[in-house]
């Protein structure tokens, strides 16, 4: 549900809000938001439609523009480096696209009009996408607005350059169209980190204590699931933990452990099937 082709021209919008709305921690369907923004096949989805969608889902969005490009660079970066995310027009008007991060002049765009949704671009790249220029007046002008949560949200993803190059390589096409799903499950095993946590491990650290024996024991009990294949669903747990800084309490450690245990078994059993036990 989280990062795939939109499947029409005009449903870039709710789209776009989808993405800066998963990178809350905030998962909702595209055809959703786009009944609450009004998107229509005749004139796409407006900036009012998708702010009302927005606050549907209690969050706000803050305009910003300018007709300068380097200021209105200045004012993204400002939006990104405090974990908000951004949603440009682009193509003169005629496109939206959700920007992540900014890393080292480098931008994590997220993009349903491409076939590989996750993208980088560089500073004169964004800013080529970004310019609106008025054929009549000549006006220039770099719009975008930063989405807002009104709530405190524990769960930010912090979706960097690195990753994000990752997450576009096959290995990892399931994981992202899984997202959601990967989240749920996680959220329910770990914690988000916070000022006030204290004796945690990170999931990389549990991966490394546990990983071999809680492979071994799932695939070794049902007998189909292969080290690898397991492994990998580890992997794109591992991804995304990161990303949105997900802990593990050091007394939760033989909880975690059972929950895992149990969600590879279920996965196990619902691709391989099972025979009766008793």
């Amino acid at each position: 549900m989280s990062f795939y082709p939109q499947p029409n021209s005009y449903q870039c919008g709710p789209f776009a809000l989808k993405h800066a709305l998963v990178m809350l921690g905030i998962f909702k369907h595209e055809n959703d938001i786009g009944i609450t923004a009004g998107s229509t096949w005749w004139a796409g989805t407006d900036e009012i439609g998708l702010s009302r969608a927005a606050k549907k889902y209690k969050c706000g969005m803050k305009y910003f523009q300018s007709s300068n490009p380097d200021d209105a660079r200045r004012m993204l970066n400002k939006e990104l480096k405090k974990g908000i995310p951004c949603i440009l027009s682009v193509q003169n008007w005629e496109h939206w696209y959700t920007v992540v991060r900014y890393e080292k002049g480098k931008y994590v765009v997220i993009d349903s009009g491409l076939d590989k949704v996750i993208t980088i671009k560089t500073s004169a790249q964004l800013l080529r996408d970004w310019r609106y220029k008025d054929k009549k007046q000549g006006v220039i002008s770099y719009d975008g607005y930063a989405v807002i949560p009104k709530f405190k949200s524990h769960s930010k993803a912090k979706l960097d350059v690195k990753t994000a190059k990752e997450i576009m390589y096959h290995k990892y096409e399931r994981l992202a169209l899984k997202w959601d799903e990967y989240f749920n499950d996680l959220t329910n095993v770990c914690r988000p980190r916070t000022k006030l946590s204290v004796n945690f491990i990170t999931f990389n650290e549990f991966l490394r204590r546990n990983e071999t024996r809680l492979i071994h024991q799932v695939a070794n009990w049902h007998g189909i699931p292969s080290y690898t294949e397991l492994k990998n669903i580890l992997d794109n747990m591992k991804i995304l933990a990161d990303v949105y800084d997900l802990i593990i309490p050091e007394n939760e450690e033989k909880k975690c452990l059972i929950d895992l245990t149990a969600i590879l078994m279920m996965y196990s059993c619902g691709k391989y099937g099972m025979d009766p036990m008793y």
